[in-house]
């Protein structure tokens, strides 16, 4: 005998392994294995593999409000493929609650929650539900800004219902978002919801050993006499399911890299809230209903629609479970489903569409980009926001937010009365602006009177590129790549002889003339002038419309912010913006 063999017969003799075995090799499935009973064993799957990759990235995360977005950044970024198993996690939320609905639908269409099977039905909607409430609390424990906000709207939603509002100070630990509102969702994530599970899927396996799988209506007295073995027939469907799954959402996690990290919670930033996909159709039922009519969207529909799903096995009086004979059913669980489909679709639809939404997004996003690569360089003890502290530039952009976004632009993107300053001073912008100073990034939005456009026609683009060289020659070394000489002379040729435009701009160092002197236009020195004193002769004169700094902010101050704008032509678009500011 081997030793494996008396280890086996060892085990056997005192906890019956082998009665286990064969009871579930023998397990019969009524009428033969069938790809439609595969959902509840890849539910099953996706359950455990969020156990085990819970259990791995709880082993690099730190549950408190200082240090829940630095532990989650360094697993995401600097941990050895910490992004998958992050990345795969979080997907695999989603494919449990698109699991969880085709398993829904499936048992539906079966009739299998009619009578005596009603016990599995109610069993597995509550742990749907628990599902649900996986998703809701691991979303907002990377304290980042989308679960931050994302769960501010789902509490928002249960204190808005009648009774809710001492729950939601429960579930958050007071009447705002802190340090205990994350421990108490990451102790509900990590031991409550789990235990839970555990027990309803425990008592939901053995109600299905009991009565067994609900094989398809139409089968005739003789197929369902033909009865397959669990082992090895069903569970070939099951694995090949399972595989399927693994496959897809390890190709998912790869595509994305990972999962989305945003920039850390910032409780008085305006980010734009959204809870995840599987939540979007009671965001979106929730526009419709408004004052008093509130309850409808968070009571009344909801709750009618919950009603239905757990009265299900007394309203089906059908007298068979063939699907024409239980169309009301049907019907009514078909009219859920396209609801919820068609509210989650509306919102992504009006999102899409929503200018402001995609531009803050857009932002919100560039903001993530820029904490996380600070994060690279440590965290401060404080956490969260103090990450942007580690930007050489921190202090000039909380300057620039004070003094200068209300006009320009929380990213330098330019406001309603003042130009852009992305890529200020660049070879693409200086060509720009010769070609259409009113564009909006430039002077359209201002009271200045600017000079005539350029058009090709006027200044080929030959021309331009040797007018746009002789401005930037007088940059030094703060422009890359340095000035092309040659090209420099034929643009100061073109600029005084031919195109006269030394009649308003002077190109040296002091001179004055009707429009700004373009001598090192864009460099730090440039710049510092013009935020001190716009109105000097150099500059706008009487024409300026910006305030002066020079008396507001001492020397320093404006180095520091004319450092920060002459850095945008350095990194261009992508700095401007991700140029926002943090206190």
């Amino acid at each position: 005998m081997s030793r494996a063999r008396k280890v086996l017969d060892w085990l056997d003799e005192r906890a019956g392994i082998y009665a286990l075995w064969d009871q579930a090799a023998n397990e019969p499935v009524p009428g033969g294995a069938r790809l439609r009973y595969v959902f509840g064993s890849v539910l099953v799957y996706l359950f455990m593999q969020q156990v085990v990759l819970g259990i791995v990235l709880a082993s690099y995360y730190s549950p408190s409000a200082t240090d829940a977005w630095a532990s989650v950044a360094h697993l995401q970024d600097q941990v050895t493929a910490g992004w998958f198993l992050r990345g795969l996690h979080g997907h695999g939320a989603s494919a449990m609650v698109v699991v969880l609905v085709l398993h829904l639908v499936q048992v539906v269409w079966a009739g299998a929650y009619r009578k005596p099977r009603e016990l599995n039905w109610w069993t597995g909607l509550a742990m749907g539900g628990l599902v649900f409430a996986f998703a809701l609390t691991g979303y907002l424990l990377p304290w980042d800004q989308k679960g931050y906000w994302a769960t501010q709207v789902a509490t928002g939603i249960l204190g808005s219902v009648p009774g809710g509002e001492p729950l939601r100070i429960l579930l958050q630990g007071g009447h705002e978002y802190g340090n205990l509102t994350i421990t108490r969702f990451f102790a509900l994530h990590v031991f409550v919801l789990p235990g839970l599970l555990l027990l309803l899927l425990v008592a939901h396996i053995g109600l299905f050993r009991r009565h067994g799988v609900t094989p398809p209506a139409h089968l005739s007295e003789s197929e369902l006499a033909r009865a397959d073995r669990f082992i090895p027939h069903q569970i070939f469907y099951d694995v090949l399911a399972m595989a399927v799954t693994a496959g897809i959402l390890v190709a998912w996690t790869i595509r994305s890299h990972g999962a989305e990290l945003f920039a850390p919670a910032q409780p008085a930033s305006n980010f734009p809230a959204r809870p995840e996909w599987y939540f979007l159709f009671l965001f979106q039922l929730l526009k419709y209903f408004e004052g008093p009519l509130v309850l409808v969207g968070t009571v009344v529909i909801p709750g009618a629609a919950t009603a239905f799903l757990v009265a299900l096995p007394f309203l089906d009086r059908a007298q068979s479970r063939r699907p024409k004979e239980r169309m009301p059913v049907l019907a009514g669980m078909g009219a859920l489903l396209a609801g919820v489909v068609a509210l989650g679709v509306a919102a992504k639809v009006e999102d899409a569409g929503d200018e402001a939404f995609q531009k803050a997004l857009a932002e919100a996003r560039a903001e993530a980009e820029r904490a996380r690569a600070l994060a690279a360089g440590g965290v401060l003890p404080e956490g969260g926001e103090a990450v942007f502290r580690n930007d050489p530039q921190y202090e000039a952009r909380r300057i620039y937010a004070e003094r200068c976004a209300g006009c320009h632009g929380r990213f330098m993107e330019g406001g309603d009365d003042a130009p852009a300053l992305v890529d200020f001073g660049s070879r693409a912008w200086l060509a720009r602006l010769v070609r259409n100073p009113r564009a909006p990034e430039f002077f359209g939005k201002t009271e200045h009177d600017t000079m005539d456009p350029y058009s090709p026609e006027d200044l080929p683009d030959d021309q331009l590129a040797a007018v746009v060289e002789y401005i930037v020659s007088t940059m030094g070394d703060e422009i890359a790549p340095p000035a092309d000489p040659a090209l420099a002379a034929k643009g100061k040729k073109l600029w005084e002889d031919e195109l006269e435009c030394n009649s308003c701009h002077e190109i040296e160092a002091g001179a004055e003339g009707d429009g700004p002197n373009l001598y090192g236009h864009g460099t730090v020195a440039w710049i510092a002038g013009l935020i001190a004193n716009p109105k000097d002769p150099r500059y706008f004169g009487e024409e300026a419309q910006m305030p002066a700094f020079g008396e507001k902010l001492d020397e320093a101050e404006i180095q520091a912010l004319a450092r920060l704008v002459a850095a945008q032509r350095a990194s261009g678009a992508k700095a401007g913006a991700s140029a926002g500011q943090h206190d």
